[in-house]
């Protein structure tokens, strides 16, 4: 292809611009239900699968199955959902219905 040189390293940006309405969107007051722990999002790789949580109203913690996360630990990562182990006992958390 034009422009390009054989064995030419691809670089990609560490930043990418916000657009304004998923800023407006991510920083809506209690757009979360008002718990000690909220799923924001899953990521699904072949390798890892990784999900973001909210802990309390302000801490955002990415998390991987076998982490610890508020006294349980991932046990599961789907598509918009986590499995959590809790003193024995199974606790499914979900994406908040939009």
């Amino acid at each position: 292809m034009p422009g390009l040189r054989p064995n030419a390293e691809a670089h990609m940006s560490e930043t990418t611009q916000t657009p304004e309405a998923t800023l407006a969107a991510a920083t809506t007051q209690d757009a979360l239900p008002n718990a000690r722990l909220s799923l924001l999002g899953t990521v699904l790789k072949p390798d890892m699968s990784h999900a973001l949580f909210r802990i309390g109203r302000s801490k955002v913690e990415r998390v991987t199955i076998g982490d610890a996360i508020d006294g349980a630990t991932v046990t599961a990562i789907g598509e918009g959902v986590v499995m959590l182990s809790r003193a024995g006992h199974s606790e499914r958390l979900s994406l908040p219905a939009s």
